[in-house]
């Protein structure tokens, strides 16, 4: 067990949060063809996966192991 007293507040952010994901929908170009594209990103604003849809990019989430987070 961990005594949230004795370790730092950067540890503590770090240790609630580092099971967390969400999904952010993000516009890309290529080719001159537009594609919206459903990237995954850890709690601590890493990128982890992109995927075609949102669907997809939920399913990874909890296939991963991960709890799905709304930033709305």
């Amino acid at each position: 067990m961990i005594d949230k007293n004795k370790i730092s507040e950067k540890d503590f952010v770090e240790f609630g949060n580092s099971g967390y994901a969400f999904i952010k929908k993000e516009l890309h170009s290529e080719n001159s063809i537009k594609t919206d594209i459903f990237s995954v990103y850890g709690a601590d604003g890493v990128l982890l996966a992109a995927f075609e849809n949102k669907d997809s990019a939920l399913a990874a989430i909890i296939q991963s192991g991960l709890e799905p987070i709304s930033l709305h």
